[in-house]
């Protein structure tokens, strides 16, 4: 089964939106908050699915190496995706996503931005990404286009979700199982 979530904003994949948050941020200001859109999908016994999620972008400029969009580089950055705010092509897929994510227990997924390489029209990030409570480090590449008042920031990151606590739903009597593997795209303005 293959779920796709789309996240305005924040595991993996939450790491990813965060660099590129934070790169996109140029002038030396508090933090700003942005908006990121996420898809997290995977795959099943029956059928891939997907489902999506919006979140926020907190990045503070300044005092680090410059990055496409921002020539004063990004001091931090901070992803926070809401759990219960995850939507999923049909109500009976949320409802086991939501089981899957303890939402009541865990209501948001974060990614907190350690560091960051410019490279090409892009950058290398890594940072923290946490879910269910479970914290591992993760890094991935994200793409940086200065567009307008601002940057547009993409990327994408795999992850095993089980490496964060997060049990694979089976239902059906086990005729339906959730793979384990998913796969996270992220893009959004962030504006400076």
């Amino acid at each position: 089964m293959q779920v796709a979530f789309r996240i305005r904003f924040p595991a993996r994949f939450a790491t990813a939106v965060a660099m590129g948050l934070a790169l996109l941020a140029g002038s030396p200001a508090a933090a700003q908050q942005s908006n990121v859109d996420f898809t997290v999908s995977g795959t099943s016994t029956v059928r891939g699915w997907t489902c999506s999620v919006s979140g926020t972008a907190a990045v503070a400029p300044g005092s680090s190496a410059p990055a496409p969009g921002f020539a004063d580089g990004v001091q931090s950055a901070m992803l926070t995706v809401p759990v219960a705010d995850f939507e999923c092509p049909d109500e009976t897929m949320t409802e086991h996503l939501m089981d899957a994510m303890k939402p009541a227990e865990f209501a948001e997924i974060t990614f907190q931005l350690d560091g960051y390489e410019a490279a090409g029209g892009g950058a290398d990030a890594s940072g923290a990404l946490t879910i269910l409570g479970v914290t591992r480090p993760v890094s991935f590449p994200i793409s940086l286009l200065p567009s307008g008042a601002g940057v547009t920031i993409a990327g994408e990151v795999g992850l095993d979700m089980t490496e964060y606590g997060v049990e694979p739903p089976v239902v059906l009597l086990g005729l339906l199982r959730v793979g384990p593997e998913i796969r996270i795209q992220f893009e959004g303005l962030v504006i400076p």
